[in-house]
């Protein structure tokens, strides 16, 4: 499959997600649930009016979004390539992390399915903080602090299992045994995820004080 067809397939299955999301699980009972000891009605009725009317946006941002997201893991995994003594191009690599990034749709999917069939008695922060088989889910947001959100989202079992698959894509372009891939992807992109989670906590630390 051409690399351009593969990212429309996979932007296009992440706008029916999104929209499956927020037509399936997100109505205004549940807004209005969230921000009644908050906000007066007139401003969240004006809060759904904007929300309304912007309604597009999210589903305009997902190409833009998955754009920036392989960009950014090919730029990492090619960066160690060079370290490695690997001469590969950005396409060689960004095919790869491409074909992966399918694996993703996987926990969106989870999320409708269980708070649409399962845990159907759920709110906005639900919703918002779920992430499947993560660490957060072993804490009450409520218990924890602000910063350490993030973190215990990220550190969830798919993020090891993307490896495994990323690993691949690696095989592939490295023309190395699957035992050899997975050695290079596992600290690569661990590397990549510990410091993205770094730079997203630093900033969650310093915004909140």
């Amino acid at each position: 499959m051409q690399t351009k067809i593969a990212f429309i397939i996979l932007v296009v299955l992440g706008i029916i997600l999104t929209i499956t999301t927020n037509s399936f699980l997100i109505d205004e009972s549940l807004i209005y649930g969230y921000f009644d000891n908050q906000l007066s009605l007139n401003q969240i009725k004006e809060l759904l009016r904007i929300k309304n009317k912007w309604s597009w946006l999210p589903y305009a941002l997902v190409p833009i979004i998955y754009l920036i997201k392989l960009t950014l893991v090919t730029f990492w995994v090619l960066c160690a390539t060079i370290i490695f003594g690997y001469k590969k191009s950005f396409k060689e690599i960004f095919r790869a992390v491409l074909f992966a990034e399918f694996f993703w749709l996987i926990p969106s999917l989870v999320t409708i399915l269980w708070f649409g069939f399962i845990a159907t008695n759920y709110d906005l922060l639900d919703i918002q903080y779920f992430k499947p088989l993560a660490l957060l889910n072993l804490f009450e947001i409520s218990e924890i602090e602000a910063w350490l959100i993030f973190p215990l989202q990220s550190l969830n079992l798919f993020e090891i299992a993307y490896m495994f698959v990323l690993a691949v894509g690696i095989k592939r372009v490295l023309k190395k045994d699957y035992l050899g891939a997975l050695n290079f992807t596992i600290p690569v992109y661990g590397s990549a995820l510990v410091t993205w989670i770094a730079f997203i906590t630093f900033l969650s630390i310093n915004l909140t004080t």
